[in-house]
């Protein structure tokens, strides 16, 4: 009886406990409150510093069958299925995480920017410039789809309001390309040249227009042309804009092609258009 009586008081007592906590950056913890969503795009950063070039993961599917990596001498299996392409999979770690990370970053991105008109609180410049950036990393995270497994699936769902596509189809090259500059094109009309809190690992215009011009670069190599003008023209464009226009974007150009590369200069590239926190 007294047993019973103690786990009957203790049970009492724990359902009259009340929790009140104050989370000042998640606000309500709904995407349709400003802190929320904002910190939802804060999310789409993350791989760029925990995982892409902070871990050889990223560099081994980026640089692998190249001529830069060799298997030390007595262990050819070494990495063989990247550096090699001996045995290459879609189970492979490497290759198989870069995939999930960037597919979870877009479909993050998808809900930020789907959700905006929706957001209550911040200004309308603020909402503005975080779908801005947004746009400009789900085009990122798209360039690397497409430039390392070819025509995969372009996905704009919200997973936030249960839009899931469980039968996923190929898109093409172009349809790939066309959506990563029409993203590009309309961030870099609102983005500004200074950081969105003055957070220097934040996108700005030239990362933008950067981004541009080496995705038309490299859709170009696809034969791709828009409104009958070839890529190869629309990147030369974009980084002669850049480059006779250094200032105005705040970019800076060494005087040496070498400086770009010296190891004095790899954690403060004034040359950088892209920073994140795990390096330029």
């Amino acid at each position: 009886l007294l047993y019973l009586s103690a786990v009957l008081a203790g049970t009492l007592g724990l359902t009259s406990c009340e929790l009140d906590e104050y989370n000042p950056t998640g606000g309500d913890a709904n995407i349709t409150a400003f802190d929320a969503w904002e910190g939802l795009e804060t999310y789409c950063y993350s791989p760029l510093a925990e995982q892409l070039y902070s871990v050889y993961d990223f560099l081994s599917v980026a640089e692998g069958g190249t001529d830069m990596w060799l298997t030390p001498a007595g262990n050819t299996d070494y990495a063989k299925q990247l550096i090699y392409y001996d045995g290459l999979t879609t189970s492979t770690n490497a290759t198989n995480k870069l995939f999930k990370q960037a597919y979870s970053c877009i479909a993050s991105c998808n809900a930020v920017i789907n959700n905006a008109p929706n957001v209550q609180g911040g200004t309308e410049a603020d909402k503005a410039r975080i779908v801005a950036e947004a746009k400009t990393l789900r085009a990122f995270y798209n360039l690397l789809l497409v430039t390392y497994y070819g025509p995969v699936t372009l996905s704009q769902e919200d997973v936030s309001l249960g839009e899931i596509n469980t039968t996923p189809t190929r898109n093409t090259v172009e349809e790939f390309y066309t959506s990563i500059t029409t993203d590009l094109k309309e961030a870099a009309a609102v983005l500004d040249v200074t950081p969105y809190d003055n957070n220097p690992d934040r996108v700005v215009k030239k990362t933008a227009l950067g981004l541009l011009a080496r995705a038309y670069a490299q859709g170009a190599g696809e034969g791709l042309s828009e409104n009958g003008v070839s890529y190869w023209q629309r990147a030369r464009e974009v980084a002669e804009e850049l480059i006779n226009n250094a200032g105005s974007y705040n970019i800076y150009l060494y005087p040496d092609v070498a400086d770009v590369w010296a190891q004095a200069n790899n954690r403060n590239n004034r040359e950088a258009l892209f920073q994140t926190s795990g390096g330029d």
